[in-house]
């Protein structure tokens, strides 16, 4: 789905950067369970603290709050008139159209509905869709609306506005970094490449209702709908809202509307028209920077109510006799994976590649770095249904590679240029150029760019780059398709090979589990020998969540709402 950098350990210090962003950062208090959504209450768990006290964010507890109080049982008011402070990092854009990182979608999925949602199960969910139908081919999705459905300001909602948003990813003279998940859609790529008018594009609207034609099955659409980049906008939104900074009045389709943004805080301010009802908390601040107070410790003094941790810092606070029983798991399906860009030497050889992949001892790379991190076998993390169990990470073989290399035409690592690695701030950095020197010669500069790292990988990508990547939809399509298949808006490496394509379009283009799942094996199989990319870790995502705290409930991936 949105790549992110990972969280900067906290550890009591005043070093985290805002930017870093979690994969979730936020969490919507303004669901009813009565509508089909998340909103259930955290109670703070009986057990001593340590890792059996962690619990999942969305556990079940009593009811609401008194009348009068704040949304976050236990806890103070704050003296601003919010209701929650949660701390997250601030938006690179207010156009969900623009948006291309999980710190982005976390603050828009508040402002901004979708047709369907995620629950915790990554079930699909009605959302602005009352209900959708899929053809027996798989080839075409029909949605039906809610009736009478409203932005912010009242003015109706239609189909017609969610055929003219998504029109919007794939504007030739702006792309959508996500343009992709619509990729399948009858036109689109003709569309995206300046060839075909808007009509052109399978998309039809009348009324209440949305027809999307695809050129292959596409059972996996109405999860893939759930994305905050195809959240629905209203006519009005212009260029003003690209940019990070909150345009005046805006008007939007989710459970909050901002109402200010300063350098430190966002505020949300309930949304009397939302199709579920005016949500719990009338106000919520999204606090962006929290000054020379590190986040954990304006968590523990009552300042903030939900913060984001690395795991790292999830490893100590797991035994903390205060925070140990305020600390949640929250569901991720993430990759933490390193790519090349293959467009120019040196890695546009495959076998300069290869030697890199089997360079570096991966798996022991991430047992020493963290407990809570388990190495990666494949691009595709746990959770994500159909999933192999196959093991697709290149063998540490220090030998081979320097055979490949060899065969590459360096042969002791002479000739070989040097190389930047720029990860966004990933824990393997120095361990990895320290490897790829000793085994191959390789000298590798390590560089860390955290402002606008995303917009360098689309532009002009380092030789040696980092992402971790979080799904927008539970299906492998999703990390195989949307990450790598040639001119994959996320495949920033540039990478391109007919055979890899092809297996990924057999998998897309069948029903059958068993098929699909021997047609993404295929793919990962020469994503292997060809190592464009190397996964790396599944990263589990954990926050610190106030006791009480409604609607603390995670979708299957990682969005908080």
């Amino acid at each position: 789905m949105l790549p992110t950098p990972p969280v900067a350990p906290d550890a009591h210090s005043a070093a985290w950067r805002a930017g870093a962003g979690l994969a979730v950062a936020l969490v919507t208090v303004a669901l009813l369970a009565s509508a089909g959504r998340l909103g259930t209450v955290l109670e703070r768990s009986a057990q001593a603290p340590g890792p059996s006290a962690v619990a999942a964010a969305g556990a079940a507890g009593p009811g609401t709050p008194e009348a009068g109080r704040s949304g976050i049982s236990g806890a103070p008011r704050h003296t601003d008139g919010a209701e929650a402070r949660i701390v997250a990092a601030p938006p690179s854009t207010w156009d969900p159209a623009r948006a291309g990182d999980q710190a982005t979608a976390a603050v828009l999925a508040q402002v901004d509905e979708t047709l369907t949602a995620l629950d915790a199960a990554s079930r699909v969910q009605p959302a602005l869709a009352a209900s959708w139908t899929t053809s027996a081919d798989g080839r075409q999705v029909t949605f039906t609306l809610r009736p009478g459905l409203t932005f912010s300001d009242g003015s109706p909602l239609t189909g017609a506005d969610v055929v003219r948003s998504w029109l919007r990813l794939l504007d030739p003279a702006a792309p959508s970094p996500l343009a992709s998940l619509l990729g399948d859609v009858v036109g689109a790529g003709d569309r995206l490449a300046g060839r075909a008018g808007p009509g052109a594009v399978g998309l039809h609207a009348s009324g209440d209702t949305v027809t999307v034609d695809f050129s292959r099955p596409a059972t996996y659409f109405p999860a893939a709908a759930a994305s905050p980049s195809l959240a629905i906008v209203p006519p009005s939104i212009g260029p003003s809202a690209a940019g990070p900074e909150l345009p005046a009045q805006l008007i939007v389709s989710g459970a909050y509307v901002p109402a200010s943004q300063s350098t430190t805080t966002i505020r949300l301010t309930a949304n009397p028209h939302y199709w579920a009802g005016r949500p719990a908390l009338a106000t919520i601040d999204i606090v962006t920077d929290t000054g020379t107070t590190a986040p954990i410790a304006a968590f523990e003094s009552g300042d903030v109510d939900y913060v984001p941790v690395s795991a790292s810092d999830a490893s100590w606070i797991a035994y903390d006799r205060t925070l140990g029983a305020e600390l949640r798991t929250v569901a991720s399906p993430t990759v933490d994976y390193y790519g090349f860009d293959t467009r120019h030497p040196p890695f546009d050889d495959a076998r300069v590649r290869a030697a890199v992949a089997q360079a570096v001892d991966w798996k022991r790379l991430v047992q020493l770095t963290s407990g809570f991190l388990e190495p990666a076998t494949s691009i595709v993390p746990p959770g994500i249904p159909g999933r192999s169990a196959t093991d697709f990470q290149p063998t540490y073989d220090p030998a081979a590679a320097r055979a490949e290399l060899a065969l590459a035409g360096y042969p002791g690592g002479r000739g070989l240029p040097a190389v930047t690695l720029d990860s966004g701030g990933f824990p393997y950095d120095v361990e990895i150029a320290r490897e790829l020197k000793a085994n191959l010669g390789l000298t590798v500069t390590v560089e860390e760019l955290t402002e606008g790292y995303f917009e360098r990988l689309a532009s002009d990508p380092p030789q040696m780059w980092a992402l971790s990547w979080i799904a927008d939809y539970p299906d492998a399509e999703d990390f195989l398709g949307l990450l790598l298949t040639s001119g994959a808006s996320a495949n920033y490496g540039g990478w391109s090979d007919t055979a890899y394509d092809a297996a990924v379009a057999a998998a897309a283009s069948t029903t059958d589990p068993t098929a699909r799942t021997a047609q993404f094996d295929a793919a990962q199989r020469i994503l292997q020998a060809q190592a464009p990319i190397v996964p790396v870790a599944y990263e589990p995502a954990f926050a610190l969540s106030r006791t009480g705290l409604l609607g603390a409930g995670a979708s299957g991936v990682g969005l908080l709402r």
